[in-house]
């Protein structure tokens, strides 16, 4: 796992899938992450359509990175430096929001998946010698 370019495809798929599962499972995670919801339906309303929105976004982005595994190797490197801030900042907005609003149940796979592939990006793109 020490090469860039099998890191910015783990990356890529990775936020690829979480994306589809935005936009596929919206409803259902919605009804996990805020229970009672459906019982304010403009409150719902608005969880689905930013869900969806979320979801194409972060499905863009994985997108890019995994697209971006066949560039240069600085390229590369400048990628997953970017990446692994990207889902430490993720991780912090998570957990603000988790213990912020006690109401919002996130589950430790959405809290844990964002610092694993931060450090990981981190770590790839600070190695010297990669392919």
């Amino acid at each position: 796992m020490g090469k860039s370019r099998a890191v910015l495809a783990l990356n890529g798929i990775v936020m690829m899938t979480i994306g589809v599962c935005f936009f596929f499972l919206n409803k259902q995670i919605n009804i996990a992450m805020f229970p009672g919801i459906q019982e304010n339906e403009l409150a719902y309303e608005i969880a689905i359509i930013l869900r969806y929105l979320m979801g194409s976004g972060i499905f863009t982005i994985g997108m890019i990175l995994f697209l971006a595994r066949v560039s240069v190797k600085s390229g590369a490197q400048r990628l997953l430096m970017g990446s692994s801030i990207g889902f430490f900042i993720i991780f912090l907005t998570t957990l603000f929001v988790k213990y912020k609003f006690l109401s919002v149940d996130i589950p430790i796979v959405g809290v844990s998946i964002f610092p694993i592939l931060s450090l990981l990006s981190l770590y790839v793109s600070t190695r010297p010698y990669q392919e």
